[in-house]
């Protein structure tokens, strides 16, 4: 007699859907992060090897599925609401699993492959660590260096950049971090401003001379002071937050400006004025996220930044 199948004990039932809509998108989120990140389409989507349209579409898109804005649209920038602040630290973490992953696949055993993000002023992008790069490019055909270039500071533990070269000790505990060296702050003019003016012994500059300085940034001098001016010297004639363009009109001889010291000693023609009245120590750390203990390539990146960052300043190691 044939059997007759035994039916279940108890009717089965839909798992249950949490509540909310469903994130699910991983192209949406990772536009998302890119953009409260960068603060414009327009740098969210370099980064992402995007275009702007495309990420435009993907913030709508999660916009409309949560139900409300999560960028305000103020000139030249997007700020981000108290709700994205919320979502960004929730999915962040996304990101992060994202590069592991990424890095995992570009490297076996200790090649030296993938890319690694080193975070770096403005000024040590250009003179010192650009070049480093095309060094070790041409050493590793497997290797790819993305300079994060800004003097903002980048968030190491969030994986804003792989290896950053700061100018302060890092405050985060599991953040590594190396002292390799110091240097200085300090006013310098063209040789041929002191053939036209001489050199100063003071804060009183020739009528038509400038000082270059800050734009919209907020930089205070006084520290750098180590003597009490003769006159509030701080007038800038031209003002820019760019510290390259800032340095490009006073190497024409016609002006002052601030520069690292070490910097301006391979810059041709500057001299160094008011030494004994003006200048600030600057400590030069090396600092990294823990994933540099298992990386090939960011092992291989920082060892050759450590060393050339300490023949540079002439630190011995600790």
């Amino acid at each position: 007699m044939p059997r007759r199948p035994i039916p279940d004990a108890e009717p089965r039932s839909e798992v249950a859907r949490p509540a909310g809509p469903a994130l699910d998108d991983w192209n949406l989120l990772r536009s998302f992060i890119a953009v409260h990140e960068c603060g414009t389409l327009t740098e969210a989507a370099r980064r992402l090897g995007s275009t702007q349209p495309s990420v435009g579409r993907h913030i709508r898109e999660l916009e409309a599925a949560l139900g409300e804005t999560l960028f305000v649209r103020l000139p030249g920038r997007l700020a981000p609401t108290e709700r994205a602040h919320a979502l960004h630290a929730t999915v962040a973490p996304m990101k992060t699993a994202s590069l592991e992953a990424g890095r995992l696949f570009a490297e076996t055993g200790a090649q030296v492959a993938g890319t690694v993000r080193v975070a770096v002023s403005e000024v040590y992008a250009t003179h010192v660590v650009a070049p480093l790069a095309a060094q070790w490019l041409a050493e590793h055909p497997g290797l790819e260096i993305e300079l994060s270039v800004s003097n903002r500071t980048d968030n190491l533990l969030r994986r804003d950049a792989d290896i950053a070269v700061r100018f302060f000790r890092p405050e985060q505990d599991d953040v590594i971090a190396v002292h390799v060296g110091d240097t200085e702050l300090g006013l310098f003019v063209h040789e041929s401003f002191i053939a036209r003016h001489g050199e100063p012994a003071d804060y009183q500059l020739p009528e038509e001379a400038f000082v270059a300085g800050f734009d919209r940034e907020v930089v205070s001098l006084a520290p750098m002071y180590k003597s009490a001016p003769s006159r509030q010297p701080v007038r800038f004639r031209l003002r820019t937050d760019a510290i390259l363009a800032r340095q490009a009109a006073v190497e024409t001889g016609l002006g002052v400006g601030v520069y690292l010291v070490d910097v301006a000693t391979e810059r041709p023609g500057l001299r160094r004025i008011l030494a004994d009245r003006f200048g600030q120590p600057q400590s030069v750390w090396l600092c990294a996220h823990p994933e540099l203990r298992r990386s090939a390539s960011m092992r291989f990146v920082w060892d050759r930044l450590e060393q050339a960052l300490r023949r540079r300043l002439a630190v011995k190691a600790e």
